[in-house]
Parts: C-alpha cells; sequence; structure tokens
C-alpha cells in the first residue's frame, strides 16, 4: 500500500518540477511598466466607469433602492 502511495507522491513531485522548469523560463514585465499600463487603461476608460462617474439617470442604477409600497391602514 505504501508503494502506491510514493508512486503517487513521486508523480506529483515530478509534475510540479515540470511546471516549475515551464514558469522560470516565461518573461517577466517589470512592475513599473505594469502599474504605468494599468494607470494609462484606467484613464483611457475613466468616462466609461460608473463607480467614477456616476449614473447619468437614476432609473440606469442597477443598485438603488427599490420602491417598496407600505399600506399603513389597516
Amino acid at each position: 500500500m505504501s508503494g502506491r502511495a510514493d508512486a503517487g507522491t513521486v508523480q506529483q513531485a515530478r509534475k510540479t518540477v515540470e511546471q516549475i522548469k515551464r514558469e522560470r523560463n516565461l518573461g517577466r514585465t517589470p512592475i513599473s511598466a505594469c502599474a504605468n499600463d494599468l494607470i494609462r487603461y484606467t484613464q483611457e476608460y475613466q468616462k466609461d466607469d460608473y463607480l467614477l462617474t456616476g449614473f447619468p439617470t437614476d432609473k440606469l442604477n442597477p443598485y438603488r433602492p427599490k420602491n417598496t409600497f407600505q399600506c399603513l391602514a389597516l
């Protein structure tokens, strides 16, 4: 039984080593370049972001409080 468990462990370790080898060869982008891209992207699409600009009308806001009808007369 332990031979089976050892074989599974070895196979899992081999998969891990292969994955690490693949990741080692990936090109890395400096964080400064990624940050600049993110800033440029957010500035470009700022006008379309409802969290920054708000909704043009209240009816377009899916998060507006729903009107609830309450009958107070019994």
